[in-house]
Protein backbone atom coordinates (compact mmCIF):
# COMPACT_ATOMS: atom_id res chain seq x y z
CA UNK A 1 0.00 0.00 0.00
CA UNK A 2 3.25 2.52 0.18
CA UNK A 3 4.33 1.54 -2.89
CA UNK A 4 1.15 2.31 -4.29
CA UNK A 5 0.42 5.55 -2.43
CA UNK A 6 4.01 6.73 -3.15
CA UNK A 7 3.34 5.87 -7.18
CA UNK A 8 0.39 7.74 -7.18
CA UNK A 9 2.04 11.21 -5.57
CA UNK A 10 5.16 11.11 -7.63
CA UNK A 11 3.34 9.96 -10.60
CA UNK A 12 0.96 12.93 -10.57
CA UNK A 13 0.35 14.94 -13.92
CA UNK A 14 1.31 17.45 -12.73
CA UNK A 15 5.35 16.74 -12.98
CA UNK A 16 4.63 15.56 -16.49
CA UNK A 17 6.66 11.97 -16.11
CA UNK A 18 6.79 10.14 -18.99
CA UNK A 19 6.86 5.93 -17.88
CA UNK A 20 9.20 4.42 -19.43
CA UNK A 21 9.83 0.43 -20.32
CA UNK A 22 11.40 0.59 -16.87
CA UNK A 23 8.58 1.81 -14.77
CA UNK A 24 6.80 -1.47 -14.95
CA UNK A 25 9.68 -3.58 -14.67
CA UNK A 26 10.58 -1.40 -10.84
CA UNK A 27 6.94 -2.10 -9.97
CA UNK A 28 7.56 -6.07 -11.23
CA UNK A 29 10.72 -6.35 -9.58
CA UNK A 30 9.35 -4.59 -6.24
CA UNK A 31 6.24 -7.06 -6.30
CA UNK A 32 8.43 -10.31 -6.57
CA UNK A 33 10.86 -9.08 -4.04
CA UNK A 34 7.75 -8.69 -1.36
CA UNK A 35 6.67 -12.22 -2.24
CA UNK A 36 10.46 -13.18 -1.35
CA UNK A 37 10.79 -11.07 1.59
CA UNK A 38 7.26 -12.69 2.74
CA UNK A 39 8.34 -16.32 2.36
CA UNK A 40 11.94 -15.85 3.76
CA UNK A 41 10.34 -13.54 6.77
CA UNK A 42 12.81 -10.85 6.06
CA UNK A 43 11.41 -6.95 6.00
CA UNK A 44 9.20 -5.80 3.39
CA UNK A 45 10.51 -2.76 1.13
CA UNK A 46 8.88 0.44 1.86
CA UNK A 47 8.18 2.95 -1.04
CA UNK A 48 10.12 6.18 1.21
CA UNK A 49 7.27 8.37 0.21
CA UNK A 50 8.94 11.61 1.59
CA UNK A 51 12.30 10.95 0.16
CA UNK A 52 10.57 9.70 -3.01
CA UNK A 53 8.59 13.17 -3.52
CA UNK A 54 11.61 15.30 -2.37
CA UNK A 55 13.24 13.23 -5.14
CA UNK A 56 11.13 14.01 -7.95
CA UNK A 57 11.37 17.99 -6.66
CA UNK A 58 15.08 17.54 -6.92
CA UNK A 59 14.88 16.66 -10.73
CA UNK A 60 12.24 19.56 -11.47
CA UNK A 61 13.28 21.38 -14.46
CA UNK A 62 12.22 25.10 -14.43
CA UNK A 63 12.44 28.35 -16.19
CA UNK A 64 15.75 30.26 -15.90
CA UNK A 65 14.13 33.41 -17.11
CA UNK A 66 11.29 34.85 -15.37
CA UNK A 67 10.27 38.82 -14.64
CA UNK A 68 10.68 39.77 -11.11
CA UNK A 69 8.41 38.55 -8.80
CA UNK A 70 7.62 36.23 -11.30
CA UNK A 71 7.73 32.35 -10.04
CA UNK A 72 10.16 30.20 -12.35
CA UNK A 73 7.21 28.15 -14.73
CA UNK A 74 7.58 24.57 -14.24
CA UNK A 75 9.07 22.25 -17.22
CA UNK A 76 9.20 18.90 -16.49
CA UNK A 77 11.01 16.69 -14.97
CA UNK A 78 14.60 15.13 -15.53
CA UNK A 79 13.90 11.21 -15.30
CA UNK A 80 17.05 8.95 -14.08
CA UNK A 81 17.70 6.26 -12.46
CA UNK A 82 21.10 7.24 -11.42
CA UNK A 83 20.23 8.69 -7.82
CA UNK A 84 18.41 6.01 -6.63
CA UNK A 85 21.28 3.89 -7.44
CA UNK A 86 23.79 5.98 -5.85
CA UNK A 87 21.68 6.31 -2.78
CA UNK A 88 21.73 2.63 -1.86
CA UNK A 89 25.14 2.20 -2.84
CA UNK A 90 26.15 4.84 -0.49
CA UNK A 91 24.31 3.58 2.62
CA UNK A 92 25.75 0.48 1.86
CA UNK A 93 29.14 1.64 1.75
CA UNK A 94 28.70 3.42 5.44
CA UNK A 95 28.18 -0.20 7.19
CA UNK A 96 31.83 -0.18 6.34
CA UNK A 97 32.38 3.37 8.11
CA UNK A 98 30.85 3.09 11.25
CA UNK A 99 34.27 3.98 13.07
CA UNK A 100 34.39 6.84 11.03
CA UNK A 101 30.83 7.59 11.57
CA UNK A 102 30.51 7.27 15.36
CA UNK A 103 33.00 10.79 15.77
CA UNK A 104 29.89 12.72 14.47
CA UNK A 105 27.62 14.01 17.46
CA UNK A 106 24.12 13.88 17.71
CA UNK A 107 23.45 17.26 17.43
CA UNK A 108 24.87 17.73 14.21
CA UNK A 109 23.54 14.83 12.60
CA UNK A 110 20.02 16.07 14.23
CA UNK A 111 20.60 19.35 12.40
CA UNK A 112 20.99 17.92 9.22
CA UNK A 113 18.25 16.08 9.56
CA UNK A 114 16.30 19.11 10.91
CA UNK A 115 17.20 21.43 7.51
CA UNK A 116 16.60 18.25 5.43
CA UNK A 117 13.00 18.03 6.57
CA UNK A 118 12.39 21.84 6.57
CA UNK A 119 14.03 22.07 2.65
CA UNK A 120 11.99 19.49 2.00
CA UNK A 121 8.54 21.29 2.32
CA UNK A 122 8.90 23.70 0.23
CA UNK A 123 6.33 22.70 -2.88
CA UNK A 124 4.40 20.30 -0.31
CA UNK A 125 0.48 21.17 -1.43
CA UNK A 126 -0.25 20.68 2.21
CA UNK A 127 2.12 22.85 3.46
CA UNK A 128 1.18 25.57 0.48
CA UNK A 129 -2.42 25.94 1.77
CA UNK A 130 -1.58 25.78 5.79
CA UNK A 131 1.14 28.77 4.57
CA UNK A 132 -2.39 31.22 3.29
CA UNK A 133 -3.37 30.73 6.82
CA UNK A 134 -0.91 33.53 7.78
CA UNK A 135 -0.83 35.29 4.11
CA UNK A 136 -3.36 38.66 4.19
CA UNK A 137 -6.08 37.80 1.48
CA UNK A 138 -4.31 40.41 -0.94
CA UNK A 139 -1.17 38.26 -1.11
CA UNK A 140 -2.85 35.24 -1.86
CA UNK A 141 -2.74 33.53 -5.03
CA UNK A 142 -5.65 33.45 -7.79
CA UNK A 143 -6.61 29.87 -6.86
CA UNK A 144 -9.82 28.14 -6.37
Amino acid sequence: MDQQISAVIVNRKEHKLKKGCGYHLDLFVVAVMLGVCSVMGLPWFVAATVLSITHVNSLKVESDCSAPGEQPKFLGIREQRVTGLLIFVFMGCSVFFTSVLKFIPMPVLYGVFLYMGVSSLRGIQFFDRLKLFWMPAKHQPDFI
